[in-house]
C-alpha cells in the first residue's frame, strides 16, 4: 500500500479523535489501569527517552512524565497537542511536542528512543498503519529497547468497517501483530489478551524488543547461508566485545554434526552448551557476562562431533537501578 493510502487510513481514524469527550470520561480509570495492567508489563523497561504515541489529552503522559528524562508527546491532531501544552505548562521542560501524520515518526532520530508507549489508541488503527508504525519503532528504538503497545485482538469483521466493530476496534489479532513485528525485525517479549468494555479477549497488550546484536564479530570462523557464524571444529573461534555487563542469548542451530558450544571470558569458561540433536532445531543458549571480550569455541563431545552453528546473538544489558514503583 502506498504512503498516501496509509496516510488516508490514519487520518480517517485521527479525525474522529479531535477534542473527543472520551478523553475526559476515561481519565478516572487511568490510575487503576496503570497499576494493574500497564506497570506489571513495563516496570523493567528503560524510560530514559520515551515516546507517548497518540497521546490524546495526556492521561498516559501523567504517569510517564515522572519516569522519563525526555518525553516525546506525539499525536496526529494539533488540537490534542495544544491541549497537552496547556495541561503540562510549567512542568514540561523535558517534553517535546510532535504533530505527526498518523503513521510515521519522522521527527525522531534513529536509535534514539528507549521506550515507545501506546495505550488505548492503536486499538483503532488500520492493520497497514500498525505495520508502518512497527517499521518506525524498529528505526527509532535503541538496540535492546522496548515498545509497549495496546492493540486490537478483534477479527470478527475482516471485510467491514472499524466503526461497526465492538468498541470501534480495527481488524487485528495477537498472532497477526506478532507476525508483523517479526517481519519488521522486532521480537515479542510478552503478549497478554485482555477484556475491554465487557468484551472478552477484545484487546492485547504486547511488549516488543529491538534485538541488540554485537556490533562486530571477530575471529576465525566459517560463514554459511542463514547462519551468523559456524565453528567448523576446535580450530575455529569467534569473539565479540561487551561494552558493559549483560545477559547474552545465543540462538544455536543444533543438529547431529554438532558437539558442545563453549563460552569463555578472560580465559575462564562462562558456560558450556550441548548442541547435538538428532533432529535439527533452534536452541537458546543463555549466559551472563561482564564487560569485555567474549569468545566462542566448539568442542568434541567424544564421538567426533565438534561443530557449533550460531544463528543469532542478542545482548540484554544488565540494569543498574531498580524498576519504577507504582
Amino acid at each position: 500500500m502506498s504512503n498516501k493510502a496509509i496516510g488516508a487510513l490514519a487520518k480517517e481514524v485521527g479525525d474522529d479523535w479531535k477534542e473527543h469527550a472520551y478523553y475526559e470520561d476515561v481519565e478516572r480509570f487511568m490510575p487503576d489501569a496503570w497499576k494493574n495492567l500497564i506497570l506489571p508489563v513495563i516496570g523493567g523497561c528503560d524510560f530514559t527517552t520515551t515516546v507517548d504515541l497518540a497521546a490524546g489529552h495526556g492521561r498516559n503522559t501523567e504517569f510517564l512524565l515522572p519516569l522519563a528524562r525526555t518525553l516525546h508527546i506525539v499525536d496526529i491532531n494539533k488540537e490534542n497537542i495544544e491541549f497537552c501544552r496547556r495541561r503540562f505548562k510549567g512542568r514540561d521542560s523535558k517534553i517535546r511536542y510532535v504533530v505527526n501524520d498518523g503513521s510515521s515518526l519522522s521527527a525522531l532520530r534513529g536509535d534514539s528512543v528507549t521506550l515507545v508507549y501506546c495505550f488505548d489508541a492503536m486499538v483503532h488503527f488500520d492493520s497497514d498503519v500498525v505495520r508502518n508504525y512497527l517499521r518506525e519503532f524498529f528505526r527509532i528504538l535503541e538496540p535492546g529497547s522496548h515498545a509497549f503497545i495496546h492493540h486490537s485482538n478483534y477479527t470478527g469483521n475482516p471485510c467491514g468497517k472499524w466503526m461497526d466493530n465492538p468498541n470501534i476496534r480495527n481488524f487485528m489479532s495477537k498472532e497477526l501483530f506478532a507476525h508483523y513485528a517479526h517481519k519488521e525485525g522486532l521480537t515479542i517479549v510478552s503478549q497478554k489478551v485482555i477484556e475491554w468494555g465487557g468484551h472478552p479477549e477484545l484487546d492485547c497488550l504486547s511488549l516488543l524488543r529491538k534485538p541488540n546484536p554485537p556490533q562486530r564479530i571477530g575471529g576465525s570462523y566459517t560463514r554459511r547461508d542463514g547462519m551468523l557464524l559456524v565453528l567448523a571444529g576446535a580450530h575455529e573461534s569467534a569473539k565479540f566485545t561487551l561494552a558493559r555487563p549483560g545477559t547474552v542469548t545465543l540462538e544455536a542451530h543444533a543438529h547431529a554434526w554438532c558437539g558442545r558450544l563453549v563460552v569463555k571470558q578472560e580465559g575462564r569458561v562462562l558456560a558450556t552448551f550441548e548442541v547435538n540433536e538428532e533432529q535439527p532445531q533452534s536452541k537458546p543458549c543463555v549466559f551472563e557476562a561482564e564487560a569485555g571480550e567474549v569468545s566462542l569455541h566448539a568442542e568434541d563431545r567424544g564421538d567426533g562431533r565438534s561443530e557449533a552453528w550460531v544463528k543469532n546473538i542478542d545482548i540484554e544489558w544488565r540494569k543498574a537501578s531498580a524498576a519504577p514503583q507504582a
